[in-house]
């Protein structure tokens, strides 16, 4: 599948605009995460180390998204965008009431899920760049 949405596929379109977002807001929240990774860390509770984790998979998660919008086949793709998205909502929620009632681990738990979830997102992503180069070579 080439990179050009077809002719009156307007859906197809949007897909693909929502997920060049979703890659480019996971770089600029890789880049924020990147440069106050000592400032995050004290505010939230976590070790630095795991915000500049979280950091990096997010950069190359979100790379491999902008591949993905590419080239991939995005709808197939769409299920494990939103599962993931979906997972951070709640783990987000989840940290901020851990914060709201001062009880440690709630940077950890977000930080954590974003360093475990984009590595396993990206992978799944790769696999479908992967597979969608491998096909339009054929």
């Amino acid at each position: 599948m080439s990179g050009r949405t077809p002719p009156g596929d307007r859906g197809g379109a949007v897909l693909r605009g929502g997920f060049v977002a979703d890659g480019v807001f996971k770089l600029a929240t890789a880049a924020l995460f990147a440069v106050g990774a000592r400032w995050l860390a004290t505010r939230l509770d976590a070790p630095a180390w795991l915000v500049l984790a979280a950091a990096v998979t997010l950069a190359l998660c979100g790379v491999v998204e902008l591949a993905l919008a590419r080239t991939g086949d995005l709808r197939r793709s769409t299920r494990f965008l939103v599962a993931y998205d979906s997972g951070w909502v709640l783990v987000t929620v989840a940290a901020a009431l851990l914060a709201w009632s001062t009880t440690p681990g709630g940077g950890w738990a977000w930080f954590g899920y974003q360093a475990v979830g984009a590595t396993a997102l990206g992978a799944v992503f790769a696999v479908a760049v992967r597979r969608a180069r491998a096909t339009a070579g054929r």
